[in-house]
């Protein structure tokens, strides 16, 4: 069996992209390599739920990550929650996928450890692997929730062999662990403001549409 054997597998990763980032890229890549699908689905998000609005419009965004992917096959812009006019909840996005590639196909939803621990203040949050799985990318200075109801579904649902769960559709919670790159949409903007270079963080093609846009100044 080749690498992408088993590339009927969906896998998504939401996030502001505000803008797209070297450390994006690279999540993306592995997250394609370790779970040995074609291509990760990267979905912007229009009204975030637990953060500020993005002052840069939705276009804009959109338009920085397809250039930032634009000669990568192994990730897709997908502006599925850009379409709604309302609070991007990920609950309603994997129905919908779910809806699209039918009960069979394993779905998998890529989040940080630090989204993990605030996890049960998302909307319908018991609900999400009843659409998919979730795969929880560990980062520096979050630990596993020790305690209270999200500990307690994690233990119920946690598996570590990611062959067996890709051969169900969903209902599984798996722990990876893969380097992250230190770079922040933050940063960026920061240094943009503080008028510091930013070559290093993002592609080149978003650099210069940040420029030509007068982007985050």
């Amino acid at each position: 069996m080749g690498k992408f054997a088993s590339n009927m597998s969906v896998a998504l990763f939401g996030g502001t992209f505000n803008p797209v980032h070297f450390g994006h890229l690279n999540l993306a890549n592995s997250l394609a390599d370790y779970l040995q699908i074609q291509s990760v689905r990267m979905i912007p998000c229009a009204i975030p739920a637990h953060r500020a609005v993005p002052t840069v419009s939705a276009e804009h965004r959109l338009a920085m990550l397809n250039m930032a992917i634009a000669d990568n096959p192994s990730l897709i812009a997908d502006d599925l929650e850009l379409k709604r006019a309302r609070t991007s909840y990920s609950i309603d996005t994997v129905e919908l996928i779910r809806q699209d590639i039918g009960p069979q196909v394993p779905l998998f939803f890529c989040l940080g450890m630090d989204a993990l621990q605030s996890i049960d203040s998302w909307h319908r949050w018991t609900e999400l692997l009843n659409f998919c799985h979730l795969v929880v990318c560990s980062r520096p200075n979050y630990p596993l929730p020790s305690d209270g109801v999200v500990t307690t579904w994690l233990e119920r649902h946690l598996c570590d062999d990611i062959t067996q769960i890709k051969k169900q559709p969903q209902g599984c919670i798996h722990l990876c662990k893969i380097p992250l790159l230190d770079i922040s949409s933050t940063a960026i903007r920061d240094s943009i403001k503080c008028a510091k270079n930013i070559d290093h963080m993002t592609p080149e093609s978003v650099v210069n549409y940040i420029k030509q846009h007068s982007l985050y100044e």
